[in-house]
């Protein structure tokens, strides 16, 4: 039985799996630093053991699911630095975390007693799009790749034009002259 899964720093992209929901079990999950993109799924209100869950530093938007108040173990729930929109959920053990706003840092578009930002009343106005991140440039990891060839390739040939590698001299030694078995001749 799993009770932590750390899929950090793995350039993970995509949405998360709603299949994570079932690890009951769970007591600490991260996926944080990777190019995780949608929504946070419903199916983590299933997560009954669940006291971490670490999401920060993905592309995640829309907002917290409130089901996540239902979560009687969670203490901490970091979602910094991604694109998440709408009120905080408050309820539960949710509402504790109040103590922690850096959890919900670099989401413009949150609000709510957590981060000591009042959400604004709801007047009928739909509420603007999310600004749409840049995709990243190839430059990232193919520059990488190309980077290495390129070293790997100026390293080797600046090693041969010092004279680095060099032919080993010719060898001096001789062989002794071949006899038959039995002597040099005979008498």
């Amino acid at each position: 039985m799993y009770t932590f899964l750390d899929l950090s720093n793995n350039q993970l992209f995509g949405q998360i799996p709603a299949s994570l929901g079932a690890l009951k079990a769970l007591k600490l999950l991260n996926i944080s630093c990777n190019k995780l993109s949608g929504k946070i799924p419903i199916s983590f209100r299933d997560l009954e053991n669940i006291e971490t869950i670490d999401l920060s530093y993905n592309n995640l938007s829309g907002s917290i699911p409130l089901t996540l108040t239902k979560l009687q173990q969670i203490t901490i729930l970091d979602v910094r630095n991604n694109e998440m929109i709408g009120q905080i959920p408050d309820g539960g053990k949710m509402g504790t975390m109040v103590l922690y706003p850096n959890y919900f840092a670099n989401n413009s578009g949150l609000c709510g007693i957590e981060i000591h930002l009042p959400c604004p009343k709801d007047d009928g106005l739909p509420l603007p799009p999310p600004q749409i991140k840049k995709q990243e440039s190839w430059f990232l990891w193919e520059g990488v790749w190309i980077g290495y060839r390129v070293g790997l390739l100026l390293a080797t040939g600046f090693m041969v034009l010092i004279g680095y590698f060099t032919l080993p001299p010719p060898s001096n030694c001789r062989h002794p002259p071949h006899h038959p078995i039995g002597g040099r001749g005979r008498n």
